[in-house]
Order: structure tokens, then sequence, then C-alpha cells
């Protein structure tokens, strides 16, 4: 059905988009008497939360297991979401101070129980990224993106080589390689530094910008899990709207 989005990120989209998500569903299973055609929509969403919803919330599991396991999978992608801001609020920071490279490679290794990169191989790997910033080839630039979904190894090394190129190239150097930057925390905690912005502030800024992301992608999680129970108990159309504007300002 063409007007159920197939890809979207629950951390960006607006709440009123993933009401509309939801209720594109809604439309799409109508008055019938069982789920399949979610089946396939689950096979084609790559957005992990609602994935889950997808998975657990049609399967015949009571209301109450399916917000438990909505849940258990909430805390758990918020947990890793805020782990990845932690990782770019250090690296921010050290570009703003001017740390040591080695010491911003152990702090961000902190984060993990178990490092999932070794400190020889991330500083290589962050080394090479240095060597193509001078005549960086078209399709290259994913090389220097940052962003929340990254995969933990990878961040790391981008990460530490922004700190490195800083101190290369001073903290301007950095300023031609934001657009290729997905992540808006990182871009523009990164464009406050090269535009002089004392420490303390971005700092500041950091953490209650964090607060804030997480806090409305929490409150879009809570509000997708009642909109899947309610196209589960099978809810009219407008019931399942209502169940949105509870959540709406």
């Amino acid at each position: 059905m063409s007007e159920v989005q197939k890809d979207f990120d629950i951390l960006e989209l607006p709440l009123e988009g993933v009401a509309a998500y939801w209720l594109s569903l809604k439309k799409l299973v109508g008055s019938k008497r069982n789920f399949k055609a979610l089946e396939e929509e689950a096979q084609y969403t790559t957005e992990p939360f609602v994935r889950h919803l997808l998975d657990v919330g049609f399967c015949g599991y009571s209301d109450d297991r399916v917000r438990m396991l909505a849940h258990a999978k909430m805390e758990t992608l918020l947990g890793e979401t805020a782990r990845r801001f932690n990782l770019m609020r250090v690296a921010i920071l050290d570009v703003a101070t001017g740390e040591n490279p080695h010491r911003t490679l152990a702090k961000l290794l902190a984060q993990y129980p178990a490092p999932p990169i070794s400190e020889d191989k991330a500083k290589a790997l962050s080394q090479e990224l240095l060597k193509l910033v001078p005549e960086h080839q078209a399709g290259q630039e994913r090389f220097f993106d940052v962003g929340h979904k990254s995969l933990d190894d990878k961040l790391i090394v981008t990460l530490l080589f922004y700190v490195l190129l800083s101190r290369h190239e001073s903290k301007s150097g950095c300023q031609p390689l934001l657009a290729y930057v997905s992540s808006r925390y990182f871009r523009e905690g990164l464009s406050m530094v090269i535009d002089g912005f004392d420490a303390p502030f971005v700092r500041k800024w950091l953490k209650e910008h964090k607060a804030a992301v997480l806090s409305e992608t929490r409150r879009k999680m809570l509000m997708s899990t009642e909109m899947c129970v309610a196209i589960g108990m099978r809810l009219e159309y407008e019931d399942v709207f209502r169940v949105a504007r509870s959540y709406m300002r």
C-alpha cells in the first residue's frame, strides 16, 4: 500500500509522522479478521523498534505481554542511543579542549563493558581516514559520517578521526566535513566548537539536547506501543486516532 511509509527513523521523524505511520497500518488492515498484511510490512520495515512491535504485536500475545516486550526493546534501544550520544559528546568536547587523542580513545572505549574494537586497530583506521581528507573522492563521504545508527567500531574510529583532524589542521579543519555528518547532535555540537563557543556552554547544550531527544523518542515509542495494541484489539480507525491524540501536544 503506497501510503504506508516503508522506512523511517523514529528518533528523527516527528511524533505526528509516527502517528500517521500507525494510522496507515490501521487503514491497511481495515476490518479484516487477520493481520497477514502486517507480516509483509514487518519484512520491509527497517526501523528496529517498529519492526519489533510488528513482530510481537500481532502474534496472539496478550496486551500486557506486548507492552512488556515493547518496554524491554525501548529501554535497550534508548540505552544504545544514549551511549552513542555520550561517545559523540566525548569527541566534541575533546576537539574543544585540544585533548590528546590517546586519552580520547581511552574515554571512548570506557563506554563499553568490552571494547568493540582494539586500540591499535582504531588508531590505524583513524589515521587512514586522515589520509583521505586532502583529496577524497566521490563516494568516500560515508567514511566521514557520524550517525546514531553507526556501528560501534565505525563510530569510534570516525570520532577519533575528528579529534585527530582538529589537532592536525585546527578545529576549522573539520568544517568542510560537516556536510557529510547525518547526526544533528554531532554536527551542531561540533559547529559550536568550530565557531568558538566555550566548552562549558557546549557541554551544557549537549546534555540538554540529548535529554530532549531521548525524552521525545521515548514518547514516540510509548505512543507506538499503544497504537499497536489498539490495532491488535481491532479498534476502529477513529479510536486508534484517539490514542495518538493522547500523546500530542
